[in-house]
């Protein structure tokens, strides 16, 4: 076998916004920057004209708004992409958000998770389930 070298993966820093303007943002190097940064909660970030890529499951906390976004292929039933909480007080895993707005962005292999109403709320924004 042939003992082959490649230079390691290097990203561009996101930084820390708290705008974002078209520009593809990875949430799990967001997700680390933000932790790196002292916090394990993404917060008060605008993120307009963006391609926001996973994968990733978000949660948004409180204060997040999704204006105008295309939020993923969700395969011909909204729910897809949405995860329902088994534990009644913890996400594992899950990326948090609070305070963050969403301007015209596209979603890409992220779902979402949260409180069974905002579910529900999810559901009803993306056009309900199929009958």
């Amino acid at each position: 076998m042939t003992d082959t070298q490649t230079a390691p993966i290097t990203l561009e820093l996101l930084g820390p916004g708290p705008e974002y303007k078209k520009v593809s943002v990875w949430l799990p190097q967001l997700f680390m920057e933000t932790s790196r940064a002292g916090s394990l909660v993404i917060e008060n970030r605008t993120f307009t004209d963006c391609l926001i890529e996973g994968p990733a499951v978000l949660l948004p906390l409180e204060g997040c708004h999704f204006d105008g976004c295309n939020m993923g292929d969700a395969h011909g039933d909204p729910r897809n992409l949405l995860l329902l909480p088994m534990g009644a007080q913890r996400v594992t895993g899950a990326i948090p958000l609070k305070n963050c707005k969403f301007i015209n962005c596209r979603f890409l292999g992220v779902g979402f998770t949260g409180a069974k109403a905002y579910l529900d709320d999810m559901v009803s924004a993306l056009g309900g389930a199929p009958a």
